[in-house]
């Protein structure tokens, strides 16, 4: 007997929570009519999304790859990694290089010659013409690596007389 009014009293409930269920589905379905209307009104908009996504997962792939590269001519030789910086004209992976080329030179490492600061040059002159403050601090401060290392080479050459060397003159003429 008592296993009958446990299946009655199952039963039951189990009527209450179909009728609910049904009624929470009827809410749902309406809600989902609504839904469909949003998804297809803003579906343009996400799918722009989507591919600007695609597109800044190509161009940090390629920085990456070009950041790769770098790493392992300057392992090499600071000569090639600034042959490289200065063959692929990106001003930004010359930003992310660039702290560690200023690095090496407050620290006096010999891997740094001044021809390759006159060589890269031109384009931290470009990047210092940059809105971005994160470039001007980083220009500035290879910049002032490279004058408080090569000064007193710098004032000598800064006379550049008629009977110097021509390369003489060159490092005077850009600096």
């Amino acid at each position: 007997m008592a296993n009958k009014e446990n299946e009655l009293s199952c039963a039951g409930s189990l009527h209450e929570r179909l009728h609910n269920d049904r009624y929470s589905l009827a809410l749902s379905s309406g809600e989902t009519t609504k839904m469909d209307g949003a998804v297809s009104k803003y579906n343009d908009y996400l799918a722009e999304i989507s591919k600007d996504h695609d597109t800044m997962t190509q161009v940090l792939f390629g920085r990456n790859l070009k950041l790769n590269v770098a790493l392992t001519l300057w392992r090499r030789n600071a000569g090639e990694l600034v042959a490289y910086l200065i063959r692929i004209q990106d001003t930004g992976v010359l930003v992310d290089c660039l702290p560690v080329i200023t690095k090496s030179l407050q620290e006096e490492k010999p891997c740094m010659s001044v021809g390759c600061c006159v060589d890269l040059f031109p384009l931290v002159k470009n990047m210092l013409r940059s809105s971005f403050e994160e470039y001007l601090v980083v220009g500035l401060h290879w910049v002032q690596s490279v004058i408080k290392k090569w000064w007193p080479e710098l004032s000598e050459k800064g006379k550049c007389t008629s009977d110097g060397h021509p390369e003489d003159r060159y490092v005077c003429s850009n600096f």
